[in-house]
C-alpha cells in the first residue's frame, strides 16, 4: 500500500512540475505580447484603428444628457469631454461643470478607466455642481465599449474622497454608486 501511494506521489509530483512550466511559458508568452502606451493600456476587446460609437454626456435645461460621438480610444473620449462642447454644441444649449483642466493620463485597465487628474479638477465647490461633474466623467467613461468603472487619482496618486463635498470615489465609482451619493 505504501509503494501505490509513494508511486502516485510521485506521478502528482511530476504533472505538477509540468503544469507549472506551461504556467510559466504562458505568462512569458503574454509579457512578450503585451503592449502599453502612456495614454491608454487597452485589456478589454478594443481594436486598434477602430472607430467607436460613445457618449459624451453634458448638461442641458440642468440636465445630465448624451451627445453621440466617433472616437478611437478612451483618451479620446476622455479628453474630448474635458475639452468641452463644440460652438454647434454650445449653440444647442450644451454647457459643462467640468474645470478647464486636461487629464494628467487616461488608462483602460480591464473593466476601469484610472483617471488622473491634476490637483486642480478637485478644487471645485458646491455638491450640485461636483455631482454632476462626476456624473458626466462616469457616464461617459462607460459608455466606452467595455468600461464598467472610473478611478479616480489626484496627480497619480489614489484619492477616495472628493474633497470638501463628501463624494466617495473609492475604490471606484459607476453609475450605480454615483446616483446614490448626496455629497455633504
Amino acid at each position: 500500500m505504501k509503494k501505490v501511494f509513494i508511486l502516485f506521489f510521485i506521478i502528482g509530483l511530476f504533472f505538477l512540475a509540468g503544469c507549472n512550466e506551461n504556467l510559466k511559458n504562458n505568462v512569458q508568452q503574454n509579457t512578450n505580447n503585451s503592449t502599453t502606451t502612456t495614454s491608454q493600456q487597452a485589456t478589454t476587446p478594443v481594436e486598434q484603428n477602430q472607430k467607436y460609437e460613445a457618449m459624451i454626456y453634458w448638461e442641458q435645461q440642468g440636465k445630465i444628457v448624451p451627445v453621440r460621438k466617433q472616437v478611437g480610444t478612451i483618451s479620446e473620449l476622455v479628453n474630448t469631454l474635458f475639452r468641452g462642447p463644440s460652438e454647434e454644441e454650445m449653440k444647442s444649449g450644451y454647457f459643462t461643470e467640468l474645470p478647464k483642466v486636461s487629464p494628467n493620463k487616461v488608462i483602460l485597465e480591464g473593466d476601469k478607466v484610472l483617471l488622473d487628474l491634476p490637483a486642480s479638477f478637485y478644487d471645485a465647490r458646491g455638491s450640485f455642481r461636483v455631482s454632476n461633474m462626476l456624473k458626466q466623467i462616469v457616464y461617459t467613461c462607460e459608455s466606452f465599449p467595455g468600461v464598467k468603472k472610473v478611478v479616480f487619482l489626484k496627480d497619480g496618486n489614489p484619492i477616495s474622497v472628493f474633497p470638501g463635498e463628501g463624494f466617495v470615489l473609492a475604490p471606484y465609482v459607476d453609475k450605480n454608486s454615483i446616483n446614490g451619493q448626496k455629497g455633504d
